[in-house]
């Protein structure tokens, strides 16, 4: 699916949510949660295609694959956590929302902690030490 159908999504949906919100204001966020599920469907689709360009990147260049499936792990762990916190955050739970985020960072720095030390080892390689 294009960009612009994406985008077509999100607009109708905004419209719609814009004109049931006076009356039906619960309907209204249903409406908004379930466009986000429908283009969050629509992105996952599009993950397939990034992964095989990663893996045959894996097979040509001499990286280590456990480096590129953290890459990819935080990645993962950014849109999810976008998304979740984005829900929140029309809900009206932006406390939630923050949490979500908060995690998110978290869960990224303990994911980089052993390409940090891979880094490092480089590093000292490189300079002699």
């Amino acid at each position: 699916m294009s960009m612009i159908k994406i985008g077509m999504i999100g607009i109708a949906a905004v419209f719609l949510a814009l004109l049931l919100k006076k009356e039906k204001g619960e309907l209204a966020l249903l409406v908004g949660i379930a466009a986000s599920v429908l283009i969050f469907g629509y992105t996952l689709s599009r993950i397939s295609f990034i992964l095989d360009f990663l893996r045959e990147l894996m097979d040509t260049l001499p990286v280590d694959p456990a480096l590129l499936k953290a890459l990819l792990k935080m990645l993962g762990i950014t849109y999810v956590a976008d998304f979740s916190a984005s829900v929140c955050r029309e809900a009206g739970y932006g406390s939630v929302a923050g949490q979500i985020e908060l995690f998110a960072k978290l869960s990224i720095v303990a994911l980089s902690i052993p390409e940090l030390w891979v880094l490092l080892r480089l590093i000292e390689q490189m300079t002699g030490g």
